[in-house]
């Protein structure tokens, strides 16, 4: 089953939007809206009374929600080749050991933890562990499935053996506990989430108990001594799994109920199915109410003003509904199967908004995941409907969506380096914190050229896999 471009196209802005993120200096003069809403300038200090969402709190969720969607399509494919329960168990538990080895590889060599080597030794250190994880992850397109295993776990096992020899090299004390938390948290949602999918598949009714179980043990979690708290706080090996994590089920399968009905879609259209029927106008509006959404609840919900976003988002998504049941062509029954999702997520998170103290990222909310996962989806809405009528596609960014894992070093992994080894960076840096917004704009910067580097390789079909 082929790729959905629209399913790429809402990873590759979360790719991209951590990119921007991390890669932008943090100058107490830009607005508040450009920071995570519990780092607010000018101290930055973290601050977990403060309620409301930025597009910077967007980005995590939208990849978790893109994960959940598209593992129908993957796993579907899988069983359809005849795939025993044990061997997708196996195979999602290969997934777990890879990312979570790449996770805790990532948070042991990161280039600014070689800052008392010389610049020259710091970025080709750096460059040799981007090779490394090259052949770590790389698909090669012409060479046979067991040579490019071989090949995949030869490259892990140097990479095991250049993190050990950051001690004796470069005085980099190496531990289990210092990891990528984001790329740690992906590796646990790919396990738990493939595993929740594959033994729900033919029971979403199921699933969305199990969704509806991690919401309130998660606000369960917070009563102090009690047997819910206890459970959430378990964890057999920190380093590696804390059942916390799993409240991020809540996006990851909220996703996956969204990929089955594509999924569906997708398996019911006729192959010769190319004509779109469906009034270009009205298209046009609803991906403009939908998008206007989005705006509004980040707008609404960072600035506190939750009663109007309610009242204005409500009023959007009415009209939304009534131009969707304008739409006569076979596409529009998954518009509005999708649709509706939404507006029950979106309905979830607007209504548990006053609990928690508000709509959070960290420490993380009910309401913050239904709500994201409500924003994601209208996002991907969005993208189906403009590839589907107007076959309008974003290919140079969704490359960066097919190809993740190679778009989310190549910033700290491939560029820097790079740059600093053609004395560059410096001057750059120097320029880019002349002023606040050239501090944001060197996350621009960054994000484009890893669009421009990541693009070549995914269309030579250079895919990083785990």
């Amino acid at each position: 089953m082929k790729r959905v471009a629209a399913i790429d196209f809402l990873r590759a802005l979360a790719i991209i939007g951590m990119v921007a993120s991390g890669s932008m200096f943090w100058h107490a003069e830009l607005p508040a809206a450009m920071f995570h809403a519990q780092l607010p300038p000018p101290t930055f200090v973290f601050n977990p009374d403060v309620a409301g969402i930025t597009w910077v709190d967007l980005v995590f969720p939208f990849f978790l929600f893109s994960m959940g969607a598209s593992m129908p399509l993957a796993l579907r494919r899988r069983e359809q080749k005849g795939a025993s329960t044990m061997q997708v168990v196996q195979s999602a538990l290969h997934r777990f050991v890879w990312l979570a080895g790449f996770a805790i590889i990532l948070g042991n060599t990161r280039m600014y933890l070689l800052g008392n080597s010389p610049e020259w030794v710091a970025s080709l250190a750096t460059l040799c562990v981007w090779v490394l994880f090259f052949v770590m992850f790389i698909r090669l397109p012409k060479i046979e499935q067991r040579r490019n295993t071989i090949l995949n776990w030869v490259g892990f096992a140097l990479l095991i053996g250049a993190t050990l020899l950051y001690k004796p090299l470069f005085g980099v004390d190496v531990a289990l506990e210092r990891s990528d938390i984001i790329i740690l948290i992906l590796a646990n949602m790919a396990l738990f989430g493939t595993l929740f999918w594959w033994f729900t598949r033919n029971h979403p009714t199921t699933r969305i108990v199990i969704i509806a179980a991690f919401a309130m043990l998660k606000m369960a979690s917070g009563v102090e001594e009690s047997w819910t708290a206890h459970l959430w706080q378990f964890s057999p090996a920190d380093w590696l799994f804390r059942f916390e994590f799993l409240k991020y089920l809540c996006v990851v399968l909220t996703g996956s109920l969204v990929g089955d009905m594509i999924y569906r879609w997708m398996s019911a259209k006729k192959e010769n199915d190319d004509t779109a029927t469906d009034n270009g106008s009205l298209s046009i509006a609803i991906v403009a109410t939908l998008i206007a959404t989005v705006v509004l609840l980040m707008w609404g919900l960072f600035s506190r003003e939750v009663e109007t976003a309610v009242y204005l988002s409500v009023a959007l998504c009415l009209a939304t509904w009534f131009m969707l049941k304008g739409l006569r062509s076979e596409h529009s029954v998954l518009y509005r199967e999708i649709f509706v999702a939404a507006m029950a997520m979106l309905l979830i998170g607007l209504i548990t908004e006053p609990m928690e103290g508000g709509i959070k990222k960290d420490h993380a909310t009910v309401s913050y995941f239904f709500t994201t996962s409500a924003m994601a989806a209208m996002v991907l809405l969005s993208a189906l409907m403009l590839e589907i009528r107007f076959k309008l596609r974003f290919k140079v960014l969704e490359a960066c969506g097919a190809n993740p894992m190679f778009a989310y070093v190549a910033s700290g992994y491939l560029l820097t380096p790079l740059l600093t080894l053609c004395c560059v960076i410096g001057p750059m840096n120097e320029w880019f914190h002349s002023g606040p917004w050239l501090s944001f704009g060197r996350g621009v910067v960054f994000a484009l050229l890893v669009i421009a580097v990541t693009y070549p390789f995914t269309r030579k079909n250079y895919y990083w896999k785990s």
